[in-house]
């Protein structure tokens, strides 16, 4: 007998027919059946003041019901875009890629509300009844932003920080090991967030997110809990062999590693040594970005490339169970997901359960479960489009499978007909977005079919009696649905993990893969290296090049994780002492894994993050410094990700705003996708001069349509510069110098700012000395 019939002898796999459901508008996968779910307790964030108070209220007002745990509308099972935690105050000014403190224009979540493209159900679905922010409700929202000042710097772990850091204490654990456990040691750490700042609670909610992922990776009978080896328990430990990992399978998760650093410690050698690997320690949050996606959740798990080879390797017949009534069916016209009728089918599995789902792009014809509830296919057989599948892993815990109708495995489902809500770019991905959706196990699911048929006595007996043994009541579907859903928890609880916690309304595996996608400002920056912000400016101001005007850019805002992933080993070295490993990936790979191994993946280059598309314009906004001197000529740098007309606006302190560009020299305001403009550039026809000293906030909106988003009309006969305060030109703090007079002048009336759709907007603000 051959490894491969063994495994299958003692593990009996039966996966199912994992038909991926393609026609659904959103995935929150096969269960979703619309049901009445108490909303959970969240303990609120208390306001410290009275401006803290009223902006609370207005977020309660017009976004709780889509983003906030415990205040959502109902039918809707979990918060949108993951975001869950919009009224607690506190973790929101935390979140660097919703607010920016002190500036409200660079912050997301204003700039969605002010452009109207938030509340969704005002500007997208057009809502009778949701109504729209006032502008005095967005003042007081300017207000909240604007006057949260900078946190202040605190050391927000008890020890040393950093690489050298982590291998000492790594060295420490290793040596206490058995030496016949040295070699499968492996760690994840904490240490990137612990430095940033990341709140306790948020930490133990990424703590129980690696061990839920590390569990959900597993092909071995029994549960795995990471060891904390450190004080701030931010760096864990787990042995690959408890999860039938093979070190063949570790080189290859790290292949995709992109933050792997050799620091200048003796701990190093010794560590790298006992393990057998370059690479023994990963991030938390790359890896639950990463590991919870295809290819490398599909690799890991050994997941094959069709249904077909599934069925056979697993040892379970579909068809046959469904032919002698072992399969246990429910379905309906509406399941809260789909805008079709929908199919779910249990099949009792040796390591518990496997749930299929059927889906369909229509209810006519073969595509109506009233008209056709057997099958699939065959007389009274419905064709459906695709399906997907949840089954239980040897350890409790659940594995996911998406395919289409000829079997073949999908990544991920066509955005056009089948949409993951909950994920900034909408795309159904196997594995986190059913992690999402079922963190409590299976959910809740009403048949409507065996009621119709039973009243609908025009279908031969035949039929009538295969329904009623396919499709148990609901009270009996009740039963095996809570089995189930008791059957995964319990794993959960084995493995030390609240099944009802989440961080921010979001289950914890997407949490942190979430935390993983935000933007990065000069504190996380440092943070990503272990160094402190002081240090981090030092040294990538003494490095030069482009490493000293990624400082600037990260005093004045952001960057995205894509842009920062990219250069993040061009700058190791000059910040720590350290030398970078450069991601690589092995010749083959081996899986061991009782039931699969999965074939060898040869790619030329490291995975990298790809930033997400959202459809809405994305603005960044950066100066050439972070603060001047008086009579300096600063230079401005815009860049959007689509075509679009772009305004700037120069206020001073005294709230007085002008429209610096477009302007009498440069009338076309049209700016090209992906391609830096530099505000004034060497063809500008003047300058800008700092004349005045203090605080400047330029302000940049851009607009696909070409429309006057601003509602500004320019008149370039009075003045070189559209004025929209009290003040003249000259009582501003930038003033304009001329090179030469443009050919073209345009004369009409100036109106004040106005918000419009389409519209993208941010800030920042640079000091004057």
């Amino acid at each position: 007998m051959n490894q491969l019939e063994k495994a299958r002898k003692i593990m009996t796999w039966h996966w199912t027919s994992l038909l991926l459901g393609i026609s659904v508008t959103s995935l929150c996968p096969m269960l979703a059946v619309a049901e009445d779910v108490a909303a959970p307790v969240v303990a609120m964030y208390k306001p410290a003041n009275d401006v803290e108070t009223q902006a609370q209220g207005i977020l309660e007002k017009h976004c709780a019901r889509c983003h906030q745990e415990g205040h959502l509308e109902k039918g809707r099972a979990k918060p949108a875009k993951n975001f869950g935690n919009i009224m607690q105050l506190d973790q929101l000014l935390a979140s660097v890629n919703r607010v920016k403190l002190g500036n409200a224009d660079g912050s997301r979540i204003f700039q969605m509300m002010a452009n109207k493209e938030m509340p969704y159900d005002v500007y997208q679905d057009f809502s009778a009844t949701a109504v729209a922010p006032t502008a005095d409700e967005l003042n007081v929202l300017r207000s909240w932003i604007d006057g949260a000042g900078a946190a202040k710097e605190v050391a927000c772990i008890s020890g040393a920080a950093g690489a050298a850091y982590e291998y000492d204490t790594i060295s420490k654990d290793i040596g206490s090991l058995p030496e016949h456990k040295r070699p499968g040691a492996r760690y994840i750490t904490l240490q990137n967030l612990a430095i940033n700042c990341v709140g306790p609670d948020e930490i133990e909610a990424y703590r129980q997110g690696v061990a839920k992922l590390l569990n959900s990776l597993s092909t071995n009978s029994d549960v795995v809990t990471p060891v904390a080896i450190d004080a701030d328990k931010t760096i864990l430990r787990f042995n690959i062999e408890d999860l039938n990992w093979t070190p063949e399978l570790w080189e290859t998760i790290i292949g995709e590693y992109p933050y792997a650093v050799k620091p200048l410690v003796s701990s190093y050698d010794y560590v790298s040594q006992a393990t057998h690997t370059a690479i023994p320690v990963i991030r938390a949050d790359w890896f639950a970005f990463t590991a919870a996606r295809p290819k490398l959740y599909n690799t890991i798990l050994g997941l094959p490339p069709t249904f077909q080879e599934l069925q056979k390797l697993i040892g379970v017949d579909v068809t046959r169970n469904i032919e002698d009534y072992t399969a246990k069916r429910a379905g309906f016209q509406k399941s809260g997901v789909s805008a079709q009728n929908r199919l779910i089918e249990r099949h009792p599995i040796a390591t518990g359960y496997l749930w299929a789902s059927y889906d369909f792009g229509s209810n006519s014809g073969k595509q109506s479960l009233f008209q056709n509830p057997l099958g699939p296919h065959g007389d009274f057989g419905f064709d459906h489009n695709g399906g997907e599948a949840i089954f239980s892993l040897p350890n409790g815990f659940q594995a996911y499978y998406l395919n289409n109708d000829k079997g073949e495995e999908l990544d991920r489902g066509p955005t056009n007909i089948v949409r993951d809500l909950s994920r900034r770019d909408l795309t159904v991905t196997n594995g986190i977005s059913c992690m999402g959706c079922h963190d409590q196990g299976m959910r809740n699911a009403k048949d409507e079919i065996r009621a119709q048929v039973e009243l609908v006595k025009d279908f031969p007996i035949h039929v009538r009696e295969a329904v009623s043994d396919l499709y148990p009541t609901n009270d009996e579907m009740d039963k095996i649905i809570l089995s189930d859903k008791t059957h995964f928890q319990s794993a959960l609880g084995l493995a030390g993990i609240d099944p009802q916690l989440k961080y921010g309304g979001i289950e914890v595996i997407n949490a942190l893969s979430d935390h993983f996608e935000r933007e990065l400002d000069l504190k996380a920056v440092a943070a990503e290296y272990g160094v402190t912000v002081d240090e981090l400016k030092i040294r990538m101001a003494s490095a030069g090049g482009p490493s000293a005007s990624m400082v600037v850019r990260l005093q004045l805002g952001t960057v995205q994780r894509d842009e920062f992933q990219d250069v993040f080993g061009d700058y190791v070295e000059h910040i720590i002492d350290a030398k970078f490993i450069t991601p690589y990936k092995p010749e083959a790979v081996v899986h061991t894994a009782q039931y699969i191994a999965p074939e060898p993946v040869h790619t030329d280059t490291a995975t990298t993050y790809v930033a997400p598309t959202t459809g809405t314009i994305h603005l960044d906004l950066y100066a050439d410094n972070t603060s001047y001197h008086k009579g300096d000529k600063p230079t401005f740098t815009v860049q959007s990700n689509t075509d679009c007309h772009l305004t700037l606006v120069d206020v001073d302190n005294s709230g007085t705003s002008v429209v610096i560009f477009p302007n009498k020299f440069q009338q076309d305001n049209k700016i090209k996708a992906n391609v830096a403009f530099n505000f004034p550039n060497a063809d500008s026809s003047f300058d800008f001069k700092l004349s005045t000293r203090g605080t400047e906030k330029v302000i940049a909106l851009c607009d696909e349509t070409g429309d006057s988003l601003t509602g500004v009309v320019h008149d370039y006969g009075a003045s070189d510069f559209t004025e929209l305060g009290k003040e003249t030109a000259k009582t501003r703090k930038i003033d304009v110098v001329s090179r030469k007079q443009p050919k073209k002048q345009q004369s009409a009336s100036n109106e004040p700012i106005v918000n419009d759709a389409k519209v993208a907007r941010t800030a920042i603000k640079i000091q004057v000395e």
